[in-house]
């Protein structure tokens, strides 16, 4: 017990120096550039929260805050050896050694293959990027036992299919079943056996793919054998072992619309004139509703200073930021900030976000669970406060709310201390 104690002493300690780490900026985890990884890197090791691609945008959100199941489908692609030159053309990368969850998640994004807060807008967009990759169902287990749950997996996987499992609102891909035990590949830890790390209830979602290769003959850990090399010149025995380690949250939005009436023109003509009567109806624009807005393209969009949105803007709305419109005339939204006033935008280019329940206080992305994402979200915030222009948020108001952890109306690094208990807690 007591040993029990430290360790999980140390890994509380552990993710708090990586935490501070990550909020103070000091040192990258990983000396390499954005979404580039180094040649055969082990897929087992990708996690949603890697440095190198979790800032990248997923349309309102990023992955390290919503890419479980980006994470999953790229592991699955690396493990089926799916990556053919037409996938490499799509991708935009010249060899697979260069592929990681972020330059898929590029690929979506390009597409349009994501909804607002990071959804997966169609199915069938994975085939369209990797052609070897084919989606076949989205369904849920009949099962509501591990025995029943691991029974259904390994038969899918037994026809050739690769299975990502929806474990409490976060995707894994499975890598194998002996018996009862089902072991994955988990974007946000390293534990391999699913029900150390999650308790299915049952009826769970999850997909079902056919890749380039079936799934592999999978070899338990503890039952993979070790190389035992000896060499006679020195007497000395070497013992190699081969160690793997393994390595979302969502907002709906919808846009207001804009109705146009069209112009008519009727002509009438007599064998001695010609009479042309245009008759115009006005045009008319719905009004725009009030509320927060996000920029959902790839452009930024200009905040003025005046309400028709003309002369020199006073600061831009990069992709997947938020703004509250607090009063509109058409199509022009006029945004608050820290003075009650920020400026004017146009937000016929930018989406409405449905109103949202309130969070519970630490639990920031609303998953149900106050964990490292919420301190990955909380840090990300805390940095974008010295360069965010007045009335510009990466998150929206009940997600600040969930923030000020202490309740003083404000989000601070004492925040952030709080967190940091009730994470390890």
């Amino acid at each position: 017990m007591q040993t029990k104690v430290k360790k999980e002493m140390l890994k509380c300690v552990f993710s708090i120096l990586i935490a501070l780490t990550l909020f103070a900026g000091i040192i990258p985890l990983y000396p390499v550039k954005m979404n580039e990884t180094a040649a055969a890197e082990d897929y087992h090791t990708w996690r949603q929260l890697d440095p190198r691609w979790g800032s990248v945008d997923m349309n309102g959100t990023t992955v390290s805050r919503s890419g479980c199941l980006i994470t999953s489908l790229s592991i699955m692609a690396m493990a089926s050896d799916s990556l053919d030159s037409t996938a490499l053309s799509n991708l935009g990368i010249s060899s697979a050694d260069n592929f990681n969850p972020g330059v898929l998640a590029d690929a979506y994004r390009n597409r349009g293959g994501f909804s607002y807060g990071g959804a997966i807008a169609s199915w069938g967009t994975i085939n369209q990027i990797i052609p070897q990759i084919t989606f076949i169902k989205d369904a849920y287990f009949s099962s509501y036992t591990q025995s029943g749950i691991a029974a259904e997996i390994k038969a899918m996987m037994d026809q050739g299919l690769h299975v990502i499992v929806n474990v409490n609102w976060h995707w894994v891909y499975i890598e194998g079943v002996v018996g009862d035990d089902i072991y994955m590949i988990d974007p946000a830890s390293d534990t391999v056996l699913l029900y150390d790390e999650y308790q299915l209830a049952g009826g769970n979602e999850y997909w079902a793919l056919t890749c380039k290769n079936p799934p592999s003959v999978f070899i338990p850990p503890n039952q993979q054998t070790t190389t035992t090399t000896t060499s006679t010149s020195t007497d000395t025995t070497t013992t190699s072992t081969t160690t793997t380690s393994t390595s979302t949250a969502t907002t709906t939005s919808a846009s207001a619309n804009i109705t146009t009436t069209s112009t008519t023109t009727i002509s009438t003509s007599t064998t001695t004139t010609t009479t042309s009567i245009k008759t115009e109806t006005p045009t008319t624009t719905t009004a725009m509703l009030t509320g927060e807005y996000f920029n959902p393209g790839d452009a930024e969009v200009s905040i003025y200073g005046t309400p028709d949105c003309t002369g020199e803007p006073l600061a831009s709305v990069k992709t997947g930021e938020i703004v509250n419109a607090v009063e509109c005339t058409g199509t022009i939204g006029h945004i608050t900030g820290a003075n009650d006033f920020a400026g004017w935008i146009d937000l016929s280019v930018m989406t409405l976000i449905k109103e949202e329940r309130p969070h519970e206080k630490g639990d920031i992305n609303s998953d149900g669970k106050i964990d490292m994402y919420d301190l990955g979200l909380l840090g990300e915030y805390l940095k974008s406060l010295a360069h965010m222009p007045d009335g510009v948020s990466i998150l929206t108001a009940c997600e600040t709310k969930a923030a000020d952890i202490n309740g003083d109306g404000r989000v601070t690094n004492a925040d952030v201390l709080v967190l940091l208990t009730l994470v390890c807690d």
